[in-house]
């Protein structure tokens, strides 16, 4: 039986990973429970919010471990969504210690309406699909049992929406006490089409935030309304490059905008190839923009309407390694007219295992802001100060967040308890 396990495993080596074969694996547990010793440990660095505990009871033949470098093997779970509304999972596996020849990465696409259960066992098939080749070299091989099911001829998709796909979300949030009023609603419909070269979007948003303070007999109310829609349209020219172009409309009280028009074409160049997007993507992106306001009131530049010219140029990077994820990306923007009106961004994301047990998650946010042409001429007053009804002048915006885990103990994380 070893030896038949063992040459099952070599031939799923060698077929491709993306062949549509349903593998099944059955690690019956014998009345001594001493077996898991001999499993393989298996630690899952999931950036997607799976059902990490669902996973956990329906494939009982390997060990989890919650630390990576404990790990036999280590299994990266990222996904991206598809042209038709639903998810492509990536699982990575990457071999370590004994299995450090075996590494390879599968994919399982999830349709738009697949519910939360349909997601899950989907993504438990494929990790048992996954899993194969280390069980069959593992002491628990003989024990294995693989099932192979012959694919059916395939059909021709008939798709009459043409891949395109239509959404829209609402949110609301309303709370009051006896002093106090808030609430605040927001819209936002969109329009998609994906195919393999190309995208096209449509998208608007429509929010109202409102406020109302009641002080001894007077009444204040801080309102604010925003809107906005946009089209974007890009196209695949090769591996690493693509254009595109966009264009935008917005009316904002907030920043003394009344009608904001704003077009541009674009262009990426991706330092590696699209296809790995899985593992990282390096991008520089650049855009001349041409931007048309006219405002609610006079800006601070003695203007209610002007015309401007913009460059865009936007250094990003996206990675997901064994150790962690990395999501940064630096922005710079200046007018033509006068290159000190500018803006330099960066935001970040990085996650990632300092040592055994301990983790590190920075996130954070940095604006250097010289660019505020729409600020009203005319002061803002105390309330509006105080209930931020306008823009204010600044010269920076900042946000951070810090996370900082430490875990000590058992390596095993097997067990699932639901109770409370």
């Amino acid at each position: 039986m070893g030896k038949c396990a063992l040459r099952a495993a070599g031939v799923l080596r060698l077929l491709p990973l993306m062949v549509v074969v349903p593998v099944l694996l059955r690690a019956e547990t014998p009345a001594d429970t001493c077996w898991r010793n001999l499993a393989p440990k298996l630690y899952i660095q999931d950036e997607t919010y799976a059902d990490i505990d669902y996973i956990k009871s329906e494939i009982t033949f390997v060990n989890y471990v919650r630390d990576r470098t404990e790990a036999d093997i280590h299994l990266t779970i990222t996904n991206q969504a598809t042209a038709g509304g639903g998810k492509e999972y990536s699982l990575a596996f990457l071999g370590l210690g004994s299995f450090h020849d075996i590494s390879y990465t599968l994919k399982k696409t999830t349709s738009p309406d697949a519910t939360d259960d349909q997601v899950r066992q989907a993504l438990v098939a494929a990790i048992k699909q996954g899993l194969t080749p280390y069980v069959a070299r593992s002491r628990l091989a003989d024990r294995l049992s693989v099932q192979f099911k012959p694919p059916t001829a395939q059909t021709q998709v008939s798709d009459p929406w043409h891949n395109w796909v239509c959404a829209t979300s609402l949110y609301g949030y309303a709370q009051s006490v006896k002093s106090y009023t808030y609430w605040y609603f927001d819209v936002y419909p969109e329009i998609r089409r994906t195919t393999e070269d190309a995208k096209l979007t449509f998208d608007g948003d429509w929010s109202v935030n409102e406020r109302r303070y009641v002080m001894d007999s007077s009444t204040i109310i801080a309102r604010s309304r925003g809107y906005s829609a946009s089209a974007f349209y890009a196209r695949k020219l090769s591996s690493h490059f693509s254009v595109g172009a966009w264009g935008e409309y917005q009316t904002n009280d907030y920043s003394n905008i009344r009608l904001g028009l704003s077009a541009a074409p674009k262009l990426e160049y991706n330092l590696v190839p699209y296809s790995e997007y899985v593992r990282h993507k390096v991008y520089v992106q650049y855009a001349p923009i041409a931007l048309y306001r006219s405002y609610f009131d006079t800006t601070l530049y003695d203007r209610m309407s002007e015309t401007r010219f913009q460059n865009e140029l936007v250094l990003g990077a996206k990675l997901t390694r064994s150790w962690g994820s990395v999501d940064i990306s630096a922005t710079g923007t200046h007018y033509l007219h006068d290159f000190s009106k500018n803006r330099l961004s960066f935001t970040g994301t990085v996650s990632f295992q300092v040592l055994a047990g301990l983790s590190l998650s920075l996130m954070g946010g940095y604006d250097l802001i010289h660019d505020q042409l729409s600020l009203r001429k005319e002061g803002a007053s105390e309330e509006e100060r105080l209930l931020r009804l306008r823009e204010m002048e600044t010269g920076y915006s900042g946000w951070a967040s810090v996370s900082l885990t430490y875990t000590f103990g058992s390596i095993y994380s097997n067990i699932v308890n639901p109770i409370f």
